[in-house]
């Protein structure tokens, strides 16, 4: 059987990206102010990547469901393979809902599809947790366990390195000067960095009171019509749609028709004062269920005019709808939501109010 662990130090790694960068669009997480965001390998910025930490601003979903993408017209799709790096379990879990949705649904999204096979993953522990991380509360961990083609957990000098498909297993038969034999220890150091970060979100889910799946299986049905708790919540909403954009599992999206004006050579036989052509082209976008004009139809009806109850759409979506259809609650802990909310709004708070049937809103700051 193929070894799957291995070791690599952190040099030997950029060195490994740097190789892999002449032919694949390869992004790592680098940190600003205390904050990790997604851009392009660049060696001469090695000492601000940083692959532990926490998950990053953005989900991985902007890799694999665009926030912005042409779908009729001409292909504005890159052909090179795309390595991720530094991807946390609270974004690979997603893929349990976004592949649901886009490919086994019964028909399969060709550019959802392109994009998530043309996408490695090199996943990597959280090395610490952050106070709106409550991944624990909804079955995660803060370490990846599927979904990834090569995991790295930090050993400080050097990364101990799991081989999770056949495609991170050719990236080690292609590049194995990179990669050493584990030693002794290496696992027990992992297994107890590991356990400290769940330590630490432990901590967080209790001092919030955070409920776990159990306890909110069932709630939202319950308390669905009671307008009091929905009117309350959103009623610091100032309808961003910040929540949707950030979280890894929302992936509703609109339509849109452009026109483009081309220029045209005149060696092909046009006057140079004739009209440009005119050219149609279809795209789609990130859609957000807290838009008002999100539910709204032909003729201006709209089966959800008020805020209160988009918000509790979205509630009922990700806490009832799909765990009946799919088993799996379409919120992974990340807290992303918490942190970009203008309004304060707390989805553990909301989360709370449910399991309590207690459900008035913190003061707003």
């Amino acid at each position: 059987m193929p070894n799957s662990l291995y070791a690599i130090t952190k040099s030997d790694l950029f060195d490994l990206f740097s190789r892999v960068a002449e032919n694949s669009r390869v992004f790592v997480p680098y940190k600003y102010n205390d904050k990790f965001y997604f851009d392009k390998f660049n060696p001469a910025k090695e000492d601000t990547i940083e692959l532990g930490g926490i998950r990053q601003n953005e989900p991985l979903k902007s890799f694999i469901n665009p926030a912005r993408e042409k779908i009729i017209g001409e292909s504005t799709q890159d052909p090179r393979a795309v390595i991720v790096a530094g991807v946390k379990a609270c974004d690979l879990s997603s893929f349990i809902l976004q592949d649901f949705v886009f490919m086994k649904g019964g028909y399969i999204d060709p550019f959802y599809a392109f994009h998530r096979n043309n996408t490695l993953i090199i996943s990597s522990d959280c090395t610490f947790a952050k106070e709106t991380c409550f991944c624990l509360a909804m079955d995660g961990r803060p370490y990846p366990a599927v979904y990834f083609d090569i995991n790295l957990s930090s050993l400080g000098n050097k990364f101990l390195v799991e081989v999770g498909s056949d495609r991170g297993r050719s990236i080690i038969n292609s590049y194995k000067t990179f990669f050493k034999d584990v030693k002794n220890g290496d696992l027990n150091k992992r297994d107890e960095a590991r356990e400290n970060v769940c330590d630490q979100v432990r901590g967080f889910i209790k001092k919030i009171g955070t409920p776990g799946t159990s306890e909110i299986k069932g709630t939202v049905k319950k308390h669905y019509d009671n307008l009091m708790m929905w009117q309350d919540h959103s009623s610091t909403c100032v309808e961003c749609g910040a929540c949707n954009l950030v979280c890894p599992t929302c992936h509703c999206f609109q339509l849109f028709d452009a026109s483009t004006s081309l220029s045209i050579n005149p060696e092909h036989g046009r006057r140079v004062d004739e009209k440009p052509q005119e050219k149609r082209v279809r795209g789609r976008v990130w859609d957000s269920c807290l838009y008002e004009t999100f539910a709204k139809v032909a003729g201006g009806a709209n089966p959800r005019r008020h805020l209160y109850e988009r918000l509790r759409n979205r509630f009922d979506k990700k806490f009832a709808f799909f765990p009946e259809i799919l088993n799996y609650f379409a919120c992974t802990g990340c807290g992303r939501c918490i942190d970009a909310c203008p309004g304060d709004i707390d989805l553990r708070e909301v989360l709370k109010g449910l399991v309590r049937g207690s459900w008035k809103k913190p003061p707003h700051d």
